[in-house]
């Protein structure tokens, strides 16, 4: 179980990660289920190589997770929390 100090850090870098507007926009891409990390790349209108080192912080953070099928890599939210937080977000417009 994480101390007080240790939860807001980590919530600071999921903040962090969020704030950076390619992260933002691959975590709503992913708001209805996993896709191929070969599809990100046209959804948030960036390069691969862009794209996967974005996908690389996020999954590192512990906002996505990954799973191989085949030669494809398919990427979704693995925080629950952070989804809840753009449904927030989302209605608050």
């Amino acid at each position: 179980m994480l101390n007080m100090s240790e939860q807001i850090k980590k919530q600071i870098k999921i903040f962090r990660a969020l704030g950076e507007e390619t992260r933002y926009r691959i975590v709503k891409s992913l708001m209805k289920g996993e896709k191929c990390a070969c599809e990100i790349p046209k959804l948030i209108n960036r390069t691969q190589s862009n794209t996967s080192m974005h996908l690389a912080k996020l999954q590192n953070i512990g906002i996505l997770q990954s799973r191989r099928k085949g030669k494809m890599v398919l990427y979704s939210i693995k925080n629950n929390s952070v989804k809840n937080l753009i449904k927030l977000m989302d209605k608050a417009k």
